[in-house]
């Protein structure tokens, strides 16, 4: 409770310590407050390495079956690990609707490669097995079961690369901007 605590504080000494917005026709101080509530979202944890360890992080929640609930996973992960939570947002959308049916397929076969150490059986003679093995629910289960378990591997593998790639732009973004321009230099 502790952690919780001091996180509070602090996020509440940054959210002062953002910058105020001059608005007109503000009720009760909503938009500066969102205002201020988004640059401090923006702009949290923006280094190199954060940024890269956000995007993994974000990458291997999008990969994983809890659809409906990557926000708030990555919202709770985000406050838990102190990561830059629009990065993790962003890389959680990594299963958007044309993308997910190959990160589940491909977790689903690498969950049951994992658990059993022989491919899924992806025929008809393979799914009269699977649906002879129980009811709708535990053939539907085995199945979720198999993507949670391989959602591991194929989220880790998608967040190393890309968090990697976050990573390396980051740092030539930041050495880019650190340089000083050619011939304004102080001498």
């Amino acid at each position: 409770m502790r952690f919780l605590s001091e996180e509070a504080r602090g996020f509440a000494d940054a959210l002062d310590g953002a910058p105020t917005p001059d608005l007109k026709r503000d009720l009760w101080g909503i938009r500066v407050l969102l205002h201020k509530l988004g640059w401090l979202l923006w702009h949290e944890k923006t280094g190199p390495r954060e940024l890269g360890v956000a995007v993994f992080v974000g990458v291997l929640v999008g990969c994983s079956p809890f659809y409906g609930l990557h926000t708030a996973l990555v919202l709770g992960l985000g406050f838990l690990l102190r990561l830059n939570k629009i990065a993790m947002w962003v890389a959680s959308n990594v299963s958007l609707p044309f993308i997910a049916p190959f990160i589940a397929f491909g977790s689903m076969h690498l969950g049951y490669w994992v658990l059993y150490r022989q491919p899924l059986p992806m025929t008809l003679a393979g799914a009269r097995v699977l649906a002879a093995s129980g009811s709708i629910v535990e053939v539907g289960l085995s199945l979720w079961l198999y993507w949670l378990v391989g959602s591991v591997f194929v989220g880790s593998g998608l967040g190393l690369v890309l968090g990697g790639a976050t990573t390396v732009v980051a740092r030539r973004r930041a050495t880019r901007d650190n340089a000083v321009p050619v011939g304004l230099d102080e001498n």
